[in-house]
């Protein structure tokens, strides 16, 4: 996965974000704001 498009390297065009990342953030909201920041960014680049 490309940290900068979440663009899977082995497949162009196909992107991961949010929980199937498998991100472990502390609670409290961390979890969401990682799914918010990582499909942003994954929408910059679609």
């Amino acid at each position: 996965i490309s940290s900068k498009t979440m663009e899977a390297k082995g497949v162009k065009g196909l992107y991961f974000i949010g929980e199937v990342l498998d991100v472990t953030g502390w609670l409290g909201g961390y979890n969401l704001q990682w799914a918010w920041s990582s499909g942003w960014c994954a929408g910059q680049y679609i």
